[in-house]
Parts: C-alpha cells; sequence; structure tokens
C-alpha cells in the first residue's frame, strides 16, 4: 500500500454534492406498476480531475452520460459502498384541479428531516406524504446545521440493501427494485476518499428531462467532497498597537512576539470522515524561543479573531477556548542540537471527538508567544529569521496522511560603524554614542561590551539609554535593529577631537519576505525583496552578517572620522589668554585705546 503525502498552504474546492434525482411531473402518462426499477451508481475522483483540467459538468437527471463516463474513466474510485433503503410510496395528490406527485416520508425519517407533520401535502392511511422541493430542502438544511445528520442518516439506512462496491470503473448496478423512493448513503470508502458523498434521494422511475415519459433504470454520479483544512500562519510585535498579523516582520532584537496559527477545519460530515489525528509542528530558528503558553480557540467567521492575541481570546466571541489544562491537546517544547526549537500540539482523544461533532468547516486558532534573544543567534539581514508550521491531519483510513506548511519571517539589521581620528593617534574606546529609534520615539538599549552590541529593548529616557562605545581598533558593532529611521549621536569624542556637528540620519528599509503558499508535493518558496539603507539621504553600503556569511543586507557600513579642534595660543611667556580674551572684550564694548596726539599698541607677545 502506498502511502501519500500531500503538501499544500491551499485547498481545493469541495465538488457540490450529489443532488437528489426527482422527476417533473409527466401528466399524460402513467407510471407501469408491474415493472421494476433499476439503480446504476459511478464514482469518480473530481478532486484529481479538476486539477488535472478536466472540467465536467452532468445534468443530475438520472440519465446516463457516456461522454462524462469517457472523460472520467481514468479516475475512477473502486471500493466505494453505497447502502438504499425503500422509504415510501409515490402518490398524486389531486384536489380541485391540482395536481402534483407527492412522496411518503415515514415518521422516523420526518424528526431526522426535521418535517413537520403538519406540513404534510396529504396524510392517506396513516402515511404523510411531502413535495419533492420540501424534502430536498429539509435534508439540505439538516445537513448543513450539525454533521450528527449525516450520522443519523447512516444509522437510518442500517436495514437497507448493501449494493455491491464499486469496480474499477467505478460502477456499481442494482437491479429489480420495487418502485418509490429510496434513500442511498455511502456507507464505505477507500483509503483515497477524504470525505463521502452526502445521502441523497432517487425516486424509481423517473420522468426524462422533456417530461414526456418514464424511464426505469436510473443513472447517478455523486461526486466527493473534499475537506482539506487550510493553515495560515502570522506574527506581530506586541509593542506595536497599530500593525497588526505579518507573514514578514522587521523587528528588533529582545522582542516579545505574537504568533498566531488559523486552519479551518475540514468538511466533516459523518463518522466515516471523522479526523483521527490533527497536530502542528512548529519549528522555530536558533534565534528565537518560545513562550510555552500556547492556547486554541475556535470561531465561526475570520472578522471574530483578526484583532486577538493571547490576552484577549478570553472575550473574542470564540465558540470554545481550550488552554493547556483543558485536557483537549498536549503541547509538548524541545531543542535541538543545532540550537532551533520545535512545538508540539496534538488533539486528545476528547479533543478530537468535540472537534468531529460540533465543529466541522470552523476555524481553529493557535496562539502563542515567542521572544527574540539579544545573542548572537539571531540572524541579521535578508536570510531572516524563520518559523514554519506544519499541520498533519489524518481521518479514518489511518494509514494515509496529509500535511501542509505555513511560516513566517523576521528581519533585524545592524550597524558597523568604525571610528577613525584623522592624524591616527585618538583613542577610539574614549568615544561614546546614543542610538535612537526616530520612526517609534525610542532609545535603543542593548547588551555587550568591547565594541560589540545586541539590541535588548527600548527606553524611551535618554539618561537611561544605552552608551555605545567602540572597541580599542575602531569598531563599533551594533547587530538587532529593525527597519527604521535612527540617529546616532556622538556624545563624546577622545580627549582634543571635535565632536560630529550633527546626529547621523539612518534609514534602513527593511527585507521583504513572501512566503509563497505550498502546492501539493512541494514545500512553496520564499521570494525575498532586499534590504536597503541611506545615511544623511545617501545610499550607503550593507554588507553580510559577520555571524552567518549566507545572509546578505545585514550591516549599514559607517565611517566616522574625527579631527582635532582649533587650538588657541597657551598662557606663558611668550602668549596670554588673558590679553586676547581682553581685547576681545575691550573690542566687543567698543572702548577706543588710542587718541590723535598719542596712540599705544596692544601686541601680543611673539
Amino acid at each position: 500500500m502506498i502511502r501519500r503525502k500531500r503538501f499544500g498552504a491551499i485547498t481545493l474546492a469541495a465538488a457540490i454534492a450529489a443532488m437528489s434525482v426527482f422527476p417533473s411531473f409527466a401528466a399524460d402518462h402513467v407510471v407501469d406498476n408491474t415493472k421494476k426499477g433499476a439503480m446504476t451508481i459511478y464514482k469518480y475522483d473530481i478532486t484529481k480531475a479538476k486539477k488535472a483540467g478536466i472540467a465536467v459538468s452532468e445534468p443530475a437527471n438520472g440519465l446516463k452520460n457516456e461522454s462524462a463516463e469517457t472523460i472520467l474513466k481514468d479516475y475512477a474510485i473502486e471500493g466505494v459502498e453505497f447502502t438504499y433503503l425503500r422509504v415510501g410510496d409515490v402518490d398524486t395528490y389531486s384536489k380541485n384541479g391540482d395536481v402534483k406527485p407527492v412522496y411518503e416520508i415515514p415518521e422516523a425519517l420526518q424528526k431526522i428531516l426535521k418535517l413537520n407533520k403538519q406540513d404534510a401535502v396529504e396524510t392517506k392511511n396513516e402515511k404523510d406524504y411531502y413535495l419533492a422541493f420540501q424534502i430536498q430542502s429539509a435534508l439540505q438544511l439538516v445537513l448543513s446545521e450539525n454533521i450528527s445528520t449525516k450520522n443519523k442518516l447512516e444509522a437510518y439506512v442500517k436495514d437497507g440493501e448493501k449494493m455491491s462496491l464499486t469496480d474499477a470503473n467505478g460502477k456499481t448496478v442494482k437491479t429489480g427494485l420495487d418502485l418509490g423512493l429510496y434513500l442511498l448513503v455511502e456507507t464505505k470508502v477507500p483509503e483515497n476518499v477524504v470525505d463521502t458523498t452526502n445521502p441523497w434521494f432517487v425516486q424509481l422511475p423517473m420522468t426524462d428531462a422533456e417530461g414526456a415519459s418514464w424511464f426505469y433504470e436510473v443513472t447517478c454520479y455523486p461526486k466527493n467532497q473534499t475537506g482539506d483544512p487550510t493553515l495560515d500562519k502570522r506574527v506581530k510585535d506586541r509593542t506595536d498597537k497599530k500593525t497588526g498579523y505579518k507573514e514578514d516582520l522587521t523587528v528588533s532584537e529582545g522582542a516579545k512576539l505574537d504568533y498566531r496559527i488559523v486552519s479551518r477545519l475540514p468538511h466533516i460530515t459523518s463518522t466515516s470522515t471523522y479526523l483521527s489525528k490533527y497536530a502542528f509542528k512548529d519549528e522555530m530558528d536558533k534565534g528565537l524561543c518560545y513562550g510555552e503558553n500556547a492556547v486554541l480557540a475556535f470561531y465561526d467567521s475570520t472578522d471574530k479573531f483578526e484583532t486577538t492575541n493571547i490576552d484577549t481570546v478570553t472575550g473574542s466571541g470564540a465558540v470554545a477556548v481550550w488552554t493547556k489544562d483543558s485536557g483537549k491537546f498536549t503541547q509538548t517544547y524541545t531543542s535541538k542540537e543545532d540550537g532551533s526549537s520545535q512545538m508540539l500540539i496534538g488533539m486528545t482523544k476528547e479533543g478530537l471527538q468535540e472537534i468531529n461533532e460540533n465543529y466541522s468547516d470552523k476555524y481553529m486558532v493557535l496562539y502563542y508567544t515567542a521572544d527574540m534573544k539579544s545573542d548572537n543567534t539571531v540572524v541579521v539581514g535578508d536570510k531572516g529569521n524563520s518559523n514554519i508550521v506544519t499541520l498533519e491531519w489524518r481521518r479514518t483510513s489511518e494509514e494515509y496522511f496529509d500535511t501542509l506548511k505555513a511560516g513566517t519571517l523576521l528581519f533585524t539589521y545592524g550597524l558597523q560603524v568604525k571610528k577613525t581620528f584623522s592624524d591616527g593617534q585618538g583613542d577610539p574606546t574614549n568615544v561614546q554614542f546614543l542610538l535612537q529609534n526616530k520612526t517609534e520615539n525610542y532609545y535603543v538599549k542593548a547588551v555587550g561590551s568591547n565594541g560589540n552590541y545586541y539590541v535588548a529593548g527600548r527606553e524611551e529616557e535618554k539618561a537611561k539609554a544605552t552608551v555605545f562605545r567602540p572597541a580599542k581598533d575602531g569598531t563599533l558593532l551594533i547587530h538587532g535593529l529593525e527597519g527604521d529611521a535612527y540617529t546616532l549621536t556622538e556624545t563624546h569624542s577622545d580627549h582634543g577631537y571635535s565632536l560630529l556637528k550633527e546626529p547621523l540620519q539612518i534609514v534602513i528599509v527593511p527585507t521583504k519576505g513572501f512566503v509563497s503558499g505550498a502546492v501539493r508535493e512541494e514545500d512553496g518558496s520564499i521570494t525575498i525583496t532586499g534590504a536597503s539603507a541611506k545615511v544623511d539621504g545617501t545610499k550607503a553600503t550593507m554588507i553580510n552578517s559577520l555571524i552567518d556569511k549566507d545572509s546578505i543586507h545585514a550591516l549599514v557600513k559607517i565611517e566616522i572620522q574625527n579631527a582635532k579642534g582649533f587650538s588657541l595660543p597657551k598662557t606663558g611667556g611668550k602668549g596670554l589668554y588673558f590679553v586676547t580674551i581682553a581685547g576681545v572684550i575691550l573690542a566687543g564694548a567698543g572702548i577706543m585705546l588710542t587718541s590723535k596726539k598719542d596712540k599705544t599698541d596692544i601686541k601680543c607677545e611673539k
């Protein structure tokens, strides 16, 4: 047996369910009650056919469609079982010139379909008869309201007859049937069918599309309803109150992060399609670490969770919220040899039961928090820090499984400042800088020393901001800046050297990383638009990461040179600051130390 493993972050649209087969009324012809009826059912994998570009739309009129059978022959499904049960008679209602076909529905079936007894068109011999549209509408409604209805219908036909399994052509036939109204239910499927067809009704005999005659051999082409879930992953900075969840994000080292994984649960129609496994394997690069606090919630629609996080999930309008103590799911955290980490989230037996019985097609949202570290494990530059989640789910054929993947990328950057002096004599370790994020108006806090720093947080007060000092060789490395606008201010230079006249204006335009939705049999791809930077309005060079050489556009390269300031004459035998200062004061006061008759010169000694 071949096990199939499918990848993807998208789902295939479910094929429409087989429509109930009721005839139009043929007033000019009479049913021959001496005849027997027959049913032929063809089962095809419409999902694969559509994926191959084959579009077939046959009318649900009960007639044989040889064209469709020819086109779809390569997509036949072998091993499907249908169970049928004759539920009642077909009669003609006639009153005051109003003539129409009506169908017997037994009381037990009325209750399943939620048909009101008083709505019956006719009651005769203690049998209730309804119109075709009443029965059809009721069936569609109850199937859409609750998956337990399908289970009830499967149980209802348990005393019926089973057709032979579909053959290699996807075909099964039953002849010699009494005329009347039948309920058909798909009761057994092979491993490659992930969802059963909704139950449907068939009348024997049927009227042709033109309403001209009756036919007694009805052919049905019920379609598979594929039930793949969806998967989406987003992240946001917990300090950012304006920006919502994103696929890619630029953050500082030390950032506190909110993660949200959204999976729309697959369509669950009955016990034969119940989920037997629903598990997430989440993997983080070594520069990130889990908060180990996952919470699960279930929603009817997307608008109810768009702005929520782990702190606000309780009041978010969720149908249900599961915490780690609920007993509905497990969470396990492990570290790998390469420093990366992994979170496993799996549904327990109790959790799966609740999902199978109540949450078909609902949105499952997994919330958790994480931190970006403040050390050399964080990757700066275009390579980014990835976080990939894989969803694995199984139905009742447990040897077969499907998977989906989705991911996020976190980007951070740095500065490589080279401090030099014009005469080559200054001591860079005496130089001090402050770094301010102008986009979000905070000073950068960092850990480190000797010219090597890692961003660790934000500080509103200037006095509490980190003072950055270059190493002895003049190198200053600051790792872990988000893509924003900054000012680098030199607050102290070495003795005798001038400060920078103005702070440097630095702008880092972050990487754009698009994580494409993976397709079947492929892991998807990441499309990168590289980062860029400007210093004082001029394009700056960005070099590769010094830690991960493969990550480009990582560090903004800056060189700052100080020169000695202008010197005034020194005090002593050959010059007096006092004389110079006095001269300036006198000149400023407008005092003239000369006369027409006698002129006294004030000179600086040479």
